[in-house]
């Protein structure tokens, strides 16, 4: 054989070989658009079609192919295939592996890539991209290179082969960073495929590997690759879904972070609260501290006048009693002194009774209404002071007697005046000394008293009944205390104006506890009112502003359970009771001052 000969039968194997692997190109091309649409049947014939257009694919080849496959297309057209080519060129093993792989991949859908990573299907993707595009040229950036900038069109992707990337936006002059599971190999490909701006900016973090896949160049891919159709719908799809997940976790984290943050607003406002409270009681601290400096001024400015009136006092009446010891009537005079010292003071509706029955008796109106003005309300007393006495006479004795009668009433006055001015400069001591008094047997009832002593002035017609029994002393700081009857005293009067009656009672429900009650008898207090009268700068006295020393119920309270006691209201119409009770061992010095 020349070597004409052998270069001849070479290039006609060659051209058969040629050839034949563009039949196994249309063979196969075909059998995959069939498979998409068609079954084992309708590729059995149109097989025979293509046979019987000249194409060497023998029908018992077909046959055999097609049963051995058990209705499988893809190994239908891959052992098809591989007929053709092993009766044809035993050379082509190659173009047979690479068949079988597209035919594969073909009649995959990105559903039958669920058992793949997304990191194995965009792998998929790049490589299509690769192999269609010829492997394109490798781009090296550097770090801090921008990719893609938000807001700004996307004219192709960037396929990353090494280094990181991050993603974020600018959002009110700070840059909001995604999380990293954001950024995958693939960037840019949602703006490239929905022909939209780019939603964030892309950056390298470290030197960057990558490919860059313009619009075009894209497209050109997939009309080379069917199989990269479907791996860019998978892409898209798995990455959707990663944002919808991720937006799922935001969304959770979000709501998380809401409840924590409410938490934490709903503690800061209780911390306000409080806060203001604390210095609301400082305030008023400050305040009771400069009153009780005044208090405290004016009580000792007061206790020397005071002591002056009560000395002179005693002093006027020894002077009048020795004056009237050398007067002719003395024992007339004297008893009248005595009289108007020590007879308490009638009421008036008393007084009238009186004068009437001893007009009746002395059958003289004007002489009973005389000898009445003198203490005197009895006929035998009259008949002592006037008898054997002319009507001269007897008006001059009168006039006489009733000028002792009014020294004697002057000075009662005058010790009783100075005698509840010192009751007052106590009581004004007792809070004064309230921040810094020692721990003392308290008697509850003697605290009462000095409050009423305090509050007399605003009684009026207001009935007062006490209901004192039997209690133990207990162990407090008496000034305290006193704030507090005081200023629960002071509500009730309040409550009831003008007339009503207020009852303050004592009684020790156990051993170990003493329990006092203040009972008016005023509109009382409404229901919705009831659970809020102990808070800081509420009130019922409608913005009324009184001055006194009452604190309010909030300091009350606070207090009382200074002392380990309890303050409890009751209230309906026409009746109001505050019930205070309190331990006999009351608190100890060391406990209260922490409190404070």
């Amino acid at each position: 054989m020349t070597d004409r000969s052998v270069i001849l039968m070479a290039a006609a194997d060659s051209i058969e070989r040629d050839r034949l692997r563009d039949q196994v190109d249309d063979l196969t091309t075909e059998v995959v658009r069939v498979e998409v649409v068609s079954g084992p049947a309708e590729l059995r014939a149109r097989l025979q079609e293509l046979s019987a257009a000249g194409t060497v694919v023998p029908l018992v080849i077909i046959d055999e192919e097609l049963e051995s496959a058990d209705g499988e297309m893809h190994s239908a057209a891959t052992e098809v295939g591989a007929a053709v080519l092993q009766r044809s060129s035993p050379s082509a093993a190659a173009e047979l592996e690479m068949a079988r792989k597209r035919i594969r991949r073909l009649q995959r859908t990105f559903f039958g890539d669920s058992g793949l990573s997304d990191d194995e299907v965009e792998e998929a993707m790049i490589e299509e991209i690769d192999r269609a595009l010829d492997h394109p040229e490798r781009v090296v950036y550097p770090p801090g290179t921008i990719l893609l900038e938000e807001n700004q069109p996307v004219d192709g992707i960037q396929i990353v082969m090494a280094g990181r990337v991050r993603l974020f936006r600018h959002v009110e002059g700070h840059d909001v960073i995604f999380h990293s599971r954001t950024a995958g190999r693939i960037v840019g490909l949602s703006a490239t495929a929905l022909r939209q701006p780019a939603a964030f900016t892309a950056q390298a973090v470290t030197e960057l590997t990558a490919i860059p896949v313009s619009f075009e160049q894209l497209e050109t891919a997939l009309q080379k690759s069917q199989s990269l159709s479907i791996h860019l719908v998978d892409v898209l799809v798995r990455s959707l879904a990663r944002r919808n997940l991720r937006t799922v976790e935001q969304r959770v984290h979000i709501d998380r972070l809401a409840r924590e943050l409410a938490v934490e607003r709903d503690q800061l406002a209780n911390a306000l609260a409080r806060l203001e409270q604390a210095q609301t009681r400082l305030i008023e601290s400050e305040k009771m501290a400069t009153l009780g400096q005044l208090v405290a001024g004016v009580a000792h400015e007061l206790n020397n006048p005071v002591a002056a009136i009560e000395r002179g006092a005693d002093f006027l009446t020894e002077d009048i009693e020795r004056l009237s010891a050398v007067h002719p009537r003395s024992d007339v005079v004297l008893a009248s002194l005595e009289r108007a010292r020590t007879q308490a003071p009638l009421a008036t509706r008393e007084e009238r009774e009186l004068r009437r029955d001893l007009a009746t008796e002395l059958g003289d109106g004007a002489l009973a209404d005389r000898l009445v003005g003198l203490g005197i309300h009895t006929g035998a007393g009259a008949a002592d002071l006037l008898e054997g006495l002319s009507e001269a006479e007897r008006d001059a004795r009168l006039d006489e007697m009733e000028l002792y009668y009014r020294l004697g009433r002057s000075v009662r006055n005058l010790r009783s005046s100075a005698s509840r001015i010192a009751s007052h400069v106590k009581s004004l001591r007792s809070y004064a000394r309230a921040d810094r008094e020692k721990r003392t047997d308290v008697s509850i009832e003697e605290g009462m008293e000095e409050s009423l002593m305090l509050l007399n002035h605003k009684l009026g017609d207001i009935e007062l009944v006490r209901a004192y029994s039997a209690v133990p002393p207990m162990t407090g700081f008496a000034g305290e205390l006193n704030q507090v009857w005081t200023n629960l005293l002071s509500n009730a009067i309040q409550a009831m104006t003008d007339t009503g009656t207020l009852t303050v009672a004592t009684r020790a429900p156990d051993p170990g506890h003493v329990e006092a009650t203040i009972t008016d008898t005023g509109p009382g207090i409404a229901e919705e009112d009831l659970a809020r009268i102990f808070d800081l700068h509420f009130t019922t006295k409608e913005g009324r502003v009184e001055f006194g020393l009452g604190l309010g119920l909030t300091i009350t309270r606070d207090i009382v359970e200074r002392h380990n006691g309890t303050i409890e209201v009751e209230s309906r119409p026409g009746q109001t009771t505050f019930r205070v009770t309190l331990p006999v061992d009351g608190v100890d010095a060391t406990e209260h001052a922490t409190k404070d």
